[in-house]
């Protein structure tokens, strides 16, 4: 019993306030859309989060406009520039308060001339006459827009798990219409092993009733550490206290630690399950499981009817009215209304697990594609992919790493070419000597950070990376496996003391019997 003390007591008591961190963080992740509009000063951040020649992501792409102007759009939201990129003007009135809300990932100006953008929370369209943004509304919930294009048929909006058409869009009564994108020929029926730990890890394997039974597994977590911190420091707390306080403290402290044993040792099983879950979703035990696929659980979100439920990541269109979709799982090419499958394309491109971060023809016949993989120009018809910017054949670097030696965040283009890529870390870095370059304003700079992804930030472990540099990665199996020793061990301290109450209350009983 001592033995098991010590070893449930000291974890608990060396990484209870990181427990505190990971239950808070991944209740706010757990609703994105709850505290979208609540920011973070990004002045308090450690200096590796600090904006700095539009690094991490702060744009991922450009619009040139008919007036000689420019938006830039990505992190930042949208913002308004002049040809040479020297001043800018804020261009996010209508999409809301909070970064997250201006999260914008597609800015299309369709060849009717109508103005939208592609968020985080959905489509919207710009009002000339008003200066300002208006929703789309979409025929699904929570529409996350990723690329908005435009084919011989209309406008073409792809969401996560949808590809829609915008019909009559100048009459100012615009009607949706849904494309279906046929199931891949090369459908096994499986589904991620990352994807399934990840809903299960979220709750979201069951829907909203999941993601509330996990925020309750979160704040049960919270009761616990602080009981326990509560339990272990009352003795010195007390010292001084009055006689009155200390025995109103301690009868608190009893029906506390009751309720910790009783909670921890019938709760077991899916603190255990939470555990282990969040443990595979970070490297270095992600590595080994990010492309495996298993059968879908029965009865859950995994059996969706859609095929390319929350699969869907970028597209393009080409001459020929086939749509190329990049998803989680590789590319596939189809042509609307006439192919019954999607077939996936023999030679792709490299693509992070991170996912695609740039997407487009370079003209009829190559196509650049980006991510934190690196940059690569990519024949389909021939079938060959070439780095962009060596102009060699690209090699394969595995699927062991998410970054390669250029971690892509964004491409800027003039007159529809390529003249600087926004690498993560780096920032603007020009093109073939194409001079197009730009100082980062220092009111964009300052810009804060989103209360969601500071959550990522902490939850991940990305934080303490300040502190323990590249051996960060093993914050969360070390946090993991140190939580799986303190519920273990905690669970047989309680299993043990219920047997022995249990072997008392038969000792006593057989005596009395005896007695009588």
């Amino acid at each position: 019993m001592k033995t098991l003390r010590k070893y449930h007591k000291w974890p608990s008591l060396i990484i209870g306030f990181f427990l505190l961190l990971f239950a808070i963080s991944g209740i706010i992740m757990n609703h994105r859309n709850w505290f979208s509009g609540i920011n973070f000063p990004r002045g308090l951040m450690p200096p590796e989060y600090r904006y700095k020649n539009w690094n991490l992501a702060a744009i991922k792409g450009n619009l040139e406009l008919d007036n000689g102007r420019v938006l830039v759009y990505g992190n930042i939201g949208i913002y308004s520039t002049d040809s040479s990129y020297k001043t800018y003007s804020d261009f996010n009135q209508g999409l809301g308060r909070g970064m997250d809300n201006r999260k914008v990932f597609s800015l299309y100006k369709s060849n009717a001339g109508q103005l939208y953008a592609g968020t985080l929370f959905g489509l919207y369209r710009y009002n000339q006459a008003a200066e300002k943004w208006e929703q789309i509304s979409l025929p699904e919930k929570s529409p996350r827009v990723v690329k908005i294009s435009e084919n011989k048929t209309g406008v073409l909006v792809l969401t996560r798990s949808h590809l829609y058409k915008i019909v009559n869009e100048t009459s100012g009564n615009e009607k949706i219409s849904e494309i279906n994108i046929p199931s891949a020929s090369n459908s096994d029926g499986k589904v991620g092993l990352f994807r399934t730990l990840w809903i299960i890890h979220s709750g979201e394997l069951l829907g909203l009733p999941g993601k509330i039974l996990v925020d309750l597994v979160g704040l049960v977590l919270i009761f616990i550490v602080l009981s326990g911190y509560f339990y272990t420091f009352l003795p010195s707390i007390t010292k001084r206290a009055g006689e009155e306080l200390k025995s109103r403290l301690k009868k608190i402290n009893r029906t506390s630690i009751q309720w910790h044993n009783k909670i921890g040792y019938y709760g077991i099983i899916i603190f255990i399950i939470t555990t282990l879950t969040g443990m595979f979703l970070r490297p270095p035990l992600l590595i080994p499981i990010a492309y495996t696929r298993v059968n879908p659980i029965p009865g859950t979100i995994l059996m969706h009817h859609n095929p390319w439920h929350d699969r869907l990541r970028d597209m393009e269109s080409d001459s020929s009215g086939n749509i190329i979709i990049s998803t989680s799982e590789g590319f596939y090419r189809f042509a609307p209304e006439k192919d019954s499958l999607s077939i996936p394309l023999p030679v792709q491109p490299e693509v992070s697990v991170m996912g695609i971060t740039a997407f487009q023809f370079l003209d009829n016949k190559n196509l650049l594609v980006g991510s934190f993989s690196g940059l690569y120009s990519w024949n389909i018809e021939e079938q060959s992919v070439t780095n962009y910017i060596t102009g060699l054949p690209a090699q394969k670097t595995g699927r062991g790493n998410p970054f390669g030696s250029l971690a892509i965040s964004g491409i800027i283009n003039k007159n529809g070419l390529p003249v600087a890529l926004t690498e993560y870390q780096a920032g603007w870095i020009p093109l073939k000597n194409s001079g197009v370059k730009s100082e980062m304003p220092a009111s964009l700079a300052k810009l804060p950070i989103s209360l969601w992804n500071l959550s990522l930030e902490v939850h991940t472990g990305r934080i303490f990376s300040v502190i323990l540099g590249d051996l960060y990665i093993l914050y969360v199996p070390l946090m993991g496996l140190t939580t799986l020793l303190i519920l273990i061990t905690g669970w047989w301290l309680w299993y043990k003391m219920l047997k022995r109450r249990k072997n008392h209350k038969k000792k006593n009983a057989n005596e009395n019997k005896q007695i009588a």
